[in-house]
């Protein structure tokens, strides 16, 4: 199963998919892939990894803004078939900017600004959560209850 976590920056992307990451290991093997960790060009890194002669976990977490539309369709089209969890994380502006002042490293608000405003949410996904007002615990949770459901 590939879990897709795409939402602005600060909108809790990281810090969710790692809580998931390690609930979902007393399932099974989880490979979790973040933006945060990888040099650029950051999406071909992720689609590569989803390249037919690459070995895959049972759990893939793709963490990522993943904010225009085509990067999600070629996650699925990478899929070969196999389920794809598309989780948006969706907050505000104002929540965003506040988180990612905190954090370290963190983004230049610019780069927030702009993917906000280019942010082009899905239009189904498999889960919305509203960050600002979700802890990333419980966030986590509807997640795992949700995976679970679907295997």
């Amino acid at each position: 199963m590939i879990i897709l976590f795409c939402g602005i920056p600060g909108s809790g992307k990281t810090t969710i998919a790692k809580i998931v990451a390690e609930r979902l290991a007393t399932l099974g093997q989880v490979q979790l892939l973040s933006s945060d960790k990888l040099k650029t060009p950051v999406y071909r890194k992720l689609f590569r990894a989803l390249a037919p002669d690459e070995k895959r976990a049972e759990f893939m977490i793709l963490d990522a803004t993943f904010y225009k539309k085509e990067s999600r369709r070629q996650v699925r089209a990478l899929a070969r078939g196999e389920k794809v969890v598309t989780v948006y994380l969706d907050c505000s502006l104002e929540v965003a900017l506040q988180r990612n002042r905190t954090r370290q490293p963190n983004i230049s608000e610019r780069a927030v600004h702009i993917i906000f405003h280019q942010m082009e949410p899905p239009e189904n996904p498999s889960l919305r959560i509203d960050t600002a007002t979700t802890s990333a615990a419980a966030a986590a949770g509807k997640i795992g209850e949700f995976i679970q459901d679907q295997s």
